[in-house]
């Protein structure tokens, strides 16, 4: 099948694209970003992600995928097309559907009957019924066009994976051709016939199709993030309360885990949820309902508590390092460990609010950069580097380095003794024993 991508070199787009040419099919993948267009060409990947290097070099190597600005011309050239385009939230927590439009004109311009549009994207329903109402303004849905949602369920860090081993695919469309077309598209993936490099895991399993109409397909999306958000804030809310009253939010969790209405994940306290998805996925909720005249305080209230989450941890500093002119080493910058992504990341927020408190701040990450115009601020290429005469240092992500530190190097540079772990990734004994002041969460 002749598929394009549009916006092809995003996260989405660019992982979705590289899989769907490992089932056989003929992919052209397209973006407005012209750098990031000559980076695929190359095989250099604009992001961070475990094994995309090896499956871009693959998929180029074997002229399995194309990558191209002229989306006008792979629209006309394409039997199916992903919308993969970004729907970031404006200052007032509005979805900005510009890309989104700048889509619609060129399908309007270059469309060719039939062709199934495929929303990847996630999107509100309104935004969707927008979309057929002015593609219905000159062609015939139904003959010669439809329009589907398949949402993705990509974790950043293991993307690829998930593409390749998803958990279920979700379709959503209001006719069984659309559905028809959709299931024989992705048969390769089902039956495990797929193209790979040999790092790549495709393990056995049995991929279960999610068949409804789009609305539901699209509440689907919103729904899983929304309680994957809603899981992040509350146990960071009882790690709160085991603090004040002598708990062990780790003892706790586990009791609750063992019921098997509730289980462990998503259930670490850390530094809140961030990334692209989750926090916009909830203001989007928030819009909808305000749209249907709807309550939404509950989504209100997750986002609320997960703000207050970097506030709780900075009042943390703060007790324990008074002097304004101390230097802190922020230990990881991404909001997760196996990506290089900062956007809405916890470790920036706190830098912010440390730097405009008056500290020194250092970090270290081991993918992710960050910069700011302030010269209170310095970035390392090394952990210890960064460490040595700080006051304190703080884990903010879960790098798998972070979790076998040298404690006893760290405590020799470092100019006091004490470190904030905010993901609980260290055992608090063994950093104990050697004479370090371990700050966790919730205990």
């Amino acid at each position: 099948m002749k598929v394009s991508i549009i916006g092809g070199a995003g996260y989405v787009g660019l992982i979705t694209g590289l899989g769907i040419s490992t089932m056989g099919h003929n992919v052209i993948a397209t973006d407005i970003d012209k750098d990031k267009i000559d980076l695929l060409k190359n095989g250099d990947p604009p992001i961070y992600e475990e094994g995309l290097k090896s499956l871009l070099d693959y998929c180029n190597q074997e002229k399995m995928i194309e990558f191209s600005v002229d989306t006008n011309l792979a629209i006309k050239n394409s039997d199916l097309i992903i919308i993969s385009v970004g729907t970031p939230t404006d200052l007032n927590g509005n979805i900005d559907l510009s890309q989104v439009k700048a889509v619609l004109s060129d399908l309007i311009n270059n469309m060719n009957p039939f062709t199934l549009i495929v929303i990847k994207s996630t999107l509100p329903i309104t935004a969707v019924n927008m979309l057929k109402e002015e593609l219905g303004k000159v062609f015939k849905e139904g003959e010669d066009f439809e329009i589907a949602s398949n949402p993705e369920f990509l974790r950043e860090g293991r993307a690829v994976y998930d593409f390749f081993n998803p958990d279920r695919i979700v379709l959503g469309a209001n006719s069984s051709r659309s559905i028809d077309l959709l299931k024989n598209f992705y048969s390769p993936l089902i039956n495990r016939s797929l193209s790979v490099p040999e790092d790549i895991a495709v393990e056995e399993k049995e991929i279960p199709f999610v068949i409804t109409n789009l609305p539901s397909a699209q509440m689907i999306k919103y729904g899983s993030n929304a309680f994957l958000a809603n899981k992040v804030s509350f146990v960071n809310e009882m790690a709160q309360i085991c603090e004040s009253v002598g708990a062990d939010v780790k003892d706790v969790i586990s009791g609750m885990g063992l019921d098997p209405r509730i289980g462990t994940n998503y259930m670490q306290p850390g530094p809140g949820f961030g990334g692209p998805c989750l926090e916009k996925d909830l203001a989007a909720l928030i819009e909808l309902g305000k749209f249907f005249e709807l309550e939404s305080t509950f989504m209100k209230a997750i986002l609320d508590r997960n703000e207050r989450q970097v506030d709780l941890i900075r009042d943390k500093v703060t007790k324990e390092i008074d002097s304004s002119g101390a230097i802190i080493t922020i230990l990881g910058l991404a909001f997760k460990a196996g990506t290089d992504d900062i956007r809405n990341s916890a470790s920036i927020k706190l830098i912010n609010m440390l730097l405009k408190d008056g500290y020194s701040v250092r970090s270290y990450d081991p993918v992710a950069k960050f910069k700011v115009d302030n010269n209170k601020y310095c970035q390392f290429e090394d952990i210890y580097l960064a460490s040595e005469s700080a006051d304190c240092a703080i884990i903010m992500t879960e790098w798998q380095e972070f979790k076998s530190i040298d404690l006893n190097k760290l405590k020799d540079l470092m100019e006091s003794n004490i470190i904030f772990d905010m993901r609980n990734i260290l055992d608090r004994f063994e950093v104990e024993k050697i004479g370090l002041n371990y700050i966790g969460l919730g205990s």
